[in-house]
């Protein structure tokens, strides 16, 4: 993705410039990890990539979206239809409204199968699905195939919307938060066994989260978005351990810190520009302790801090 702008059309019509200018690769086998706060964007730079946002809503886009040898904003319906689902897949964030609760578990894995392989038989699309349940951690698929998503716990919910992505092999796999509704146990759980899947059939992932404590956990390079714009990216190793930008380093203050240090929370002051009342500057510059006035100027340029480490501020840390 590189220069990528959107402008959406509002509820009152009016055009809202939800993203600006973002610019970030995901490499192959690589976990890419997507955090901010609600609003930032993240959702709605899934469901471009993924060519799902209604043609309707799209008042304007710039820069390109590519995927292998695709130009992907140049594809049209039915192009995309061909590649969603085979080469790239969406895990959503809330199972119960992603699945169909009319249909089995064996359907809803298995049209897939069927949409992109119209010619299988009905044992060819049994054994891809059994095998995608028990990729995604189904420890007996048979016993479940006939079931409807409300005789499944949550976390079987969780793994069907896992196996739904993986059936194909996709090469991209997208995560928007797909284990926000679990504990903390089925959350390592599902986000380790989410990793070994991406790393052992060479897939990429990227992860949505708000939580960088789940990042963390999951994801080799992080992207940090605030206001539809990318403000500092890098190994999340390097950038947890010492984030340049302001806002990255709210967000890992925001973190509680219960075991070791003992300490609540903190919270970032203030709140998260709607996307038509974004400062004129620095996107962050209303809530940043560090602000000055060359800060409210105009957006800063993304500058290089590091290998690979990229922070958009006048003034890093």
């Amino acid at each position: 993705m590189s220069g990528y702008s959107l402008t959406l059309r509002g509820s009152d019509g009016r055009p809202l410039p939800v993203l600006q200018n973002v610019d970030f690769e995901i490499r192959q086998g690589q976990c890419v990890g997507v955090a901010g706060e609600s609003g930032s964007g993240k959702s709605v730079l899934a469901l471009s990539i993924m060519g799902l946002l209604p043609a309707s809503s799209v008042v304007d886009r710039a820069g390109s979206i590519r995927f292998g040898e695709l130009d992907l904003m140049s594809l049209d319906e039915e192009a995309f239809r061909q590649v969603r689902g085979s080469r790239m897949a969406m895990v959503f964030q809330e199972p119960m409204t992603a699945m169909n609760p009319l249909m089995t578990l064996f359907d809803q894995v298995g049209e897939t199968v069927a949409a992109h392989q119209p010619g299988a038989t009905r044992d060819e699309i049994r054994e891809r699905v059994v095998r995608a349940l028990r990729r995604a951690g189904f420890a007996d698929p048979d016993r479940f195939l006939s079931s409807f998503p409300h005789q499944l716990s949550g976390g079987m919910r969780q793994r069907a919307m896992l196996a739904m992505a993986l059936v194909m092999d996709p090469e991209l796999v997208i995560a928007d938060e797909p284990t926000t509704a679990l504990d903390a146990a089925l959350q390592i759980q599902l986000l380790g066994e989410l990793r070994r899947q991406v790393r052992a059939g060479g897939n990429s992932l990227m992860f949505i989260s708000h939580d960088l404590g789940v990042i963390r956990a999951v994801s080799d390079r992080l992207v940090v978005m605030y206001a539809g714009v990318i403000v500092e990216s890098g190994p999340t190793a390097e950038l947890m351990a010492k984030p340049a930008h302001p806002y990255t380093a709210a967000l890992i203050e925001a973190l509680p810190r219960l075991i070791v240090e003992r300490r609540l929370p903190r919270p970032i002051p203030g709140h998260l520009p709607s996307p038509d009342k974004k400062p004129a500057g620095c996107v962050f510059s209303d809530r940043c302790s560090q602000v000055r006035d060359a800060c409210r100027s105009g957006l800063p340029p993304a500058v290089e801090t590091g290998p690979e480490r990229l922070v958009r501020c006048l003034f890093p840390l």
